[in-house]
């Protein structure tokens, strides 16, 4: 394999979690009946702006790529700082299940057919961000998980946007 590709093959990486990410948290919002709360939807939006947004660099080359990349890794730092608030909001705040501030980012749901409710349900969060932070996944609660996936994606981009650099100057 030749080394210049590790960048671009590290950023594909980063998509296809990305959008498991993404698809899981749907999964567990339509499948498994978890009510997402408005930190969870500002989560969903940090991931799709790291997908957009790496995907994007793959078709830029040099500086205008690391820099996509590295703003990624930006939008990759605020989903984690969104899931550590919500972490220490669980930890607070499990005896008190008190609503966070509705979220609705799509109001207009009639405007999509017949699936538009469940588009519109998929950017509004509604639930408890302490009660919504509680739930877990394979034994380990969903707040960690989102927290872990961001800061690796955060070093993967890192780690990408460097060797681009690295290896455009060889």
């Amino acid at each position: 394999m030749n080394p210049r590709y590790l960048p671009s093959l590290i950023a594909v990486l980063v998509v296809l979690a990305a959008t498991g990410a993404l698809a899981l948290a749907l999964w567990l919002q339509f499948a498994m009946d978890y009510t997402p709360c408005s930190l969870c939807i500002y989560q969903r939006l940090a991931n799709l702006a790291v997908l957009v947004i790496v995907v994007m660099g793959l078709f830029w080359t040099g500086a205008a790529q690391r820099g996509l990349w590295l703003l990624a890794s930006a939008y990759a730092l605020a989903g984690a700082g969104l899931a550590g608030w919500q972490w220490h909001l669980t930890a607070v705040a499990t005896h008190r299940v008190e609503r966070c501030a509705a979220v609705n980012l799509l109001p207009g749901e009639h405007s999509f057919g017949s699936w538009g409710k469940d588009f519109a349900s998929a950017l509004s969060g509604h639930g408890s961000c302490a009660a919504a932070g509680a739930r877990t996944l394979a034994g380990w609660p969903i707040t960690h998980w989102s927290l872990v996936f961001f800061l690796i994606c955060a070093v993967l981009l890192w780690i990408a946007q460097w060797l681009a650099g690295r290896l455009g100057k060889l």
